[in-house]
């Protein structure tokens, strides 16, 4: 039924923000199969029994891009797709996984999480007491047992400009339909920003009359363009435009340079990215930017280089959205699982809402299938990996006391 449930939920609306109707689904179906369900300010659903001895948790909203409002699967060469728009397994899946495990148990505990792409808002405003000591998330997106994760934070950025009027001419560099990805497990990979890709073709001598690029802070953005005047010839589309142009953008374009994008360092133990930054949106002087880091203390660190870099510029800038980092620790959980299911221990590069769940959780851990290019339009699934999770929990709920 698995496959069956996800269909079902990729037709409701999910996107992040515009759940309301998702979560009224999730909560008949609970009812329907006899759980108690409480709902909280911020969407969050709790399905509970009389003495559940796990809790498994997914948020139930998607990062929307394409043509999401008609999202059309495509089931070709053992994996799930969609046509032209991003397809929620992430993390979809997990719901859906969860809904079979109703059907089939009435002693477990099922957290259905709000908003987690746009910042674990339900995750870091829950108001539900979960009654399980032991929670098991399926927000990862390849076999692996997970007992760590990175926390981050997101920087919004004005930079204080003056403007005037113009007509004329201007050129236009432009860069489209780039990878994209997200901005966390994908930051290792060749994938270019683009962003980035404009800016290194920007000289401080240039003046802007606009700058857009990227689209969501948790994907790395795959198209940009700079509208630009100058006395110069350049080897670009021309275009006759009217607007204002931003006369100190020698500023901006620096400052652009200047800001990270990528991989800022390395855990060799665990083989995986411990810091990062993504150059996430720019939208003339308005810039954001998202952090990643493995360790609080980490974050603490990049926290303080940003500030150093802004203390530079004529800007206002402001941090939100800030998440803890969970610290690997190999619980009896984790043990158990992996005795069962022969998988590996890492750490993600990632959010995940496990980081915020260490008060209320006694033992946690996060899986999941192979879902590969999440936040993109090229997300897929392997079908395969989604019956090989389900039947091992199946296995580890058998044995698990």
């Amino acid at each position: 039924m698995i496959l069956e449930y996800f269909k079902q939920i990729t037709a409701i609306a999910r996107c992040s923000g515009n759940t309301h109707q998702m979560q009224e689904f999730l909560v008949n179906f609970a009812k329907d199969r006899g759980y108690k369900v409480k709902v909280d300010m911020y969407g969050n659903i709790l399905a509970t029994s009389q003495n559940p001895k796990v809790c498994f948790q997914a948020h139930y909203d998607m990062v929307c891009i394409g043509d999401y409002k008609n999202i059309e699967i495509i089931q070709e060469d053992g994996y799930l797709k969609a046509k032209n728009s991003t397809l929620g397994a992430d993390n979809g899946i997990g719901v859906a996984i969860m809904m079979t495990l109703m059907d089939k148990y009435d002693n477990l505990e099922f957290l259905f999480t709000n908003d987690e792409e746009i910042g674990l808002i339900g995750a870091m405003n829950l108001k539900l007491k979960p009654k399980a000591k032991n929670l098991i998330n399926l927000d990862s997106e390849d076999e692996n047992i997970y007992i760590g994760c990175a926390g981050g934070f997101d920087v919004e950025i004005k930079v204080n400009t003056k403007r005037k009027p113009y007509f004329g001419e201007v050129y236009k560099i432009s860069i489209d339909s780039l990878e994209g990805g997200h901005s966390g497990v994908d930051i290792d990979k060749p994938h270019t920003n683009a962003i980035k890709a404009i800016v290194s073709k920007l000289k401080p001598t240039y003046t802007l009359l606009a700058f857009k690029g990227g689209d969501r802070i948790n994907s790395i953005p795959k198209d940009a363009y700079a509208l630009v005047v100058t006395s110069s010839k350049l080897n670009y589309p021309t275009l006759t435009q009217k607007g204002k142009i931003i006369q100190n953008s020698s500023t901006l374009i620096k400052l652009l340079k200047a800001l990270h994008h990528g991989i800022l360092g390395f855990d060799r133990e665990f083989d995986v990215v411990s810091k990062s930054a993504n150059l996430a949106i720019v939208n003339d002087e308005k810039i954001m930017l998202s952090f990643r880091a493995n360790s609080n203390e980490e974050l603490d660190e990049l926290e303080d280089e940003i500030k150093n870099c802004l203390d530079f510029v004529d800007c206002n800038y402001f941090i939100t959205n800030k998440y803890p980092a969970l610290k690997p620790i190999k619980t009896p959980l984790a043990i158990k699982y992996h005795e069962i299911s022969k998988k590996p221990f890492k750490v993600i590069h990632a959010g995940l809402e496990i980081a915020v769940f260490g008060n209320i959780f006694q033992q946690m851990i996060s899986i999941g299938p192979n879902i590969y290019n999440p936040h993109s339009i090229n997300e897929k699934v392997e079908i395969d990996s989604i019956y090989r999770l389900y039947h091992e929990l199946e296995r580890f709920l058998e044995e698990f006391e």
